[in-house]
C-alpha cells in the first residue's frame, strides 16, 4: 500500500500571522520543537509554512489510517539532515508499522510538501527519492 499527500501553502499568511502576536496560533499548530527551530532563522516564516504544509500533507496522506491534529505531528531533521515526519508514538500505535517520507520545498512566496506512506512493501529509499525529484522539478519553475 501507498498513499501520497500534497500541500502548498503561501508564505504571506504566516507573515501576516506575526509570531509575537499569535504565539496561540503557532502554539496549538507546532510544537516548541518546530517553533524553536523556525525562530532561530532571521526570516521564520518559510520555514513554518513548510511545516505546515508537511503537517497537511501527511494528515492527507494518512487518510483512513489515522486523524492526528497537527500538534500530533512533528518535522525533525533526521540523522542525515533531511526533514522527517514523528508522529506521537503514544497516540498512534498503529501508524508505527508505516514508513512516512517526506520532501520540503519552498520559494520566495510558497512552501510545498510532499509526504507518501507505505506499509513496508515499497522501497522507502526509493520512494524518497521521487519525493525529492518531484520537488526539485517544483523549485524548479519559477513563478507557479
Amino acid at each position: 500500500m501507498l498513499q501520497v499527500g500534497v500541500d502548498c501553502e503561501q508564505i504571506s499568511r504566516f507573515r501576516r500571522l506575526s509570531y509575537g502576536r499569535n504565539k496561540r496560533f503557532y502554539k496549538k499548530i507546532f510544537t516548541p520543537q518546530e517553533i524553536k527551530y523556525c525562530r532561530s532563522f532571521r526570516d521564520p516564516y518559510p520555514r513554518f509554512a513548510a511545516r505546515f504544509a508537511a503537517k497537511e500533507a501527511t494528515i492527507k496522506a494518512l487518510n483512513n489510517i489515522a486523524r492526528p491534529f497537527y500538534a500530533d505531528i512533528e518535522v525533525k531533521k533526521g540523522s542525515n539532515e533531511q526533514p522527517e515526519i514523528c508522529l506521537d508514538k503514544k497516540k498512534f500505535k498503529n501508524v508505527s508499522c508505516f514508513n512516512i517520507a517526506l520532501s520540503l520545498t519552498h520559494s520566495n512566496t510558497h512552501a510545498i510538501a510532499f509526504t507518501a506512506v507505505s506499509d513496508g512493501k515499497f522501497n522507502s529509499k526509493k520512494i524518497n527519492l521521487t519525493l525529492r525529484e518531484a520537488a526539485s522539478c517544483v523549485r524548479a519553475k519559477p513563478g507557479r
